[in-house]
């Protein structure tokens, strides 16, 4: 129950600054994903349906406070989080550098949804306009952020289960 509620509250804090904070950084439109570093920690290391559902509630989340079009985020969160946990189920990916290396291919994941979805919903208009620089950028950005947040989260995890051993 307290991991549950502590993915909870990483989550609101990592939509919280994603959506606010992090836009007053001096790095201009890129914006670290923080909601797709969380999605890829619980499909590497939580793939339970409570993180099925966390992945998409947090997308929906996304989609809710910041986006034009209900269900794009949700939609590309659920991918994501079904990529990563395929294929953490066939290469062994518990170290730094291949969970940065994860978020770095989940970002592009997110964002080959996110523009053949748009693609289909949302006119064309300026679209393409340098949507690739910036899912480079944001890629990057996220993949240098992951290993930082995977330990926090981690380490948030191994407190709450030795608080349940004790009791």
């Amino acid at each position: 129950m307290k991991v549950t509620l502590l993915f909870l509250v990483s989550g609101f804090f990592s939509l919280l600054l994603q959506m606010t904070f992090l836009h007053l950084l001096p790095l201009g439109p890129i914006v670290p994903d923080l909601s797709l570093i969380l999605c890829v920690y619980l499909g590497l290391y939580r793939p339970t349906i409570g993180s099925v559902f966390g992945s998409f509630f947090l997308g929906y989340s996304l989609d809710v406070f910041s986006s034009p079009l209900l269900g794009l985020n949700a939609f590309a969160l659920s991918l994501v989080f079904l990529v990563v946990y395929l294929s953490s189920r066939r290469i062994w990916i518990h170290n730094q550098l291949w969970s940065a290396g994860m978020v770095f291919f989940a970002s592009w994941v997110k964002a080959a949804a996110l523009i053949l979805a748009g693609a289909l919903f949302l006119p064309a208009e300026n679209f393409w306009f340098g949507i690739l620089r910036y899912v480079l950028l944001e890629a990057v950005s996220a993949a240098v952020l992951a290993p930082v947040v995977f330990f926090l989260l981690r380490r948030g995890e191994n407190y709450f289960e030795s608080l349940r051993g004790q009791v």
